[in-house]
């Protein structure tokens, strides 16, 4: 597979050249973009209150009025579909921007000092992956009570470790090339060294993990609020709302069947973004270059 490396002053024509040969990135690119629309334009793209109850109308089948139904409280699950896409996603977001910026830090560091520094961080890394990662989320959220803060929390001093472990591997090779070493020898300091020279070539690899790891977090904020750990009632997220729905999964599926495919689709979506930025990213792929 060939690969493009676009630029600001690249032509429109090679801009759809490259969309062409590269059909799934500008597929997973599109549903990405379609959920990052429907969290943004939530507000005003809701039919109903999310959280309006209305005893009178619970368990309806889908209809003009209610298109997805609604929930055994009443309220319309189209509104709480979306909704759950605004707080899985910037959750997922907050989540993925902390954990990512502490993690390539650390991995700065523990990369290019080496030594006792590395040592240190290395091994606190090995302790944190030493317990599955979900289980150990959950120990967290106990230790600090229920909520979506609290998921938040949990799963950012969880997912650094990722990011610390990758960028300390690629710091490894990056720091003995020999543009550092010019960069070395003309006199730049470590820190200029590190922002100027090293961060900038493992930024691709960084990139591709999160678009990965949005898909990972928006699973496990599921998995955690399907327990009842994370999102509280009556705030909207998918994994409560597919729990709320279990005991009707026979007489009204719909109510489980709409948030789990939004959640499906949207774990498929960054899924698929991240790996065909993996494959766009590769350097041995890259046999072809556009300026």
């Amino acid at each position: 597979m060939d690969v493009i490396l676009l630029s600001a002053k690249t032509p429109k024509k090679v801009v759809l050249r490259f969309l062409k040969q590269e059909s799934m990135l500008a597929v997973s690119g599109a549903a990405v973009l379609l959920v990052i629309m429907v969290a943004l334009l939530g507000p005003l793209i809701m039919p109903h209150d999310p959280i309006s109850v209305s005893l009178t109308e619970k368990v309806q089948t889908p209809s003009f009025q209610y298109p997805f139904g609604t929930d055994p409280l009443g309220r319309c699950i189209l509104s709480r579909v979306i909704q759950g896409t605004r707080t899985s996603l910037t959750a997922a977001v907050v989540i993925v921007s902390i954990s990512g910026i502490g993690g390539v830090l650390l991995g700065l560091l523990a990369g290019y000092k080496g030594g006792g520094v590395d040592s240190l961080i290395m091994r606190l890394v090995d302790v944190l992956l030493a317990f599955p990662s979900i289980i150990l989320a959950m120990a967290l959220i106990v230790s600090m009570g229920p909520g979506l803060e609290s998921v938040i929390v949990a799963l950012t001093l969880v997912h650094w470790t990722g990011y610390a472990r990758l960028v300390r591997a690629e710091v490894l090779t990056l720091k003995q090339a020999e543009f550092v070493e010019g960069a070395r020898a003309l006199g730049n300091s470590s820190s200029r060294i590190l922002f100027k020279y090293i961060l900038p070539n493992v930024l691709a690899p960084v990139l591709v993990m999160a678009s990965l790891d949005i898909a990972h977090i928006i699973l496990s904020m599921a998995s955690l609020s399907f327990l009842g750990l994370g999102a509280q009632p009556p705030e909207a997220e998918w994994g409560a709302m597919i729990n709320q729905g279990r005991e009707f999964i026979r007489t009204a599926p719909y109510v489980t069947l709409f948030p789990g495919l939004a959640l499906m689709f949207s774990i498929l979506a960054f899924s698929l973004l991240g790996d065909s930025l993996r494959d766009y990213f590769d350097p041995r792929l890259r046999d072809k270059v556009i300026e």
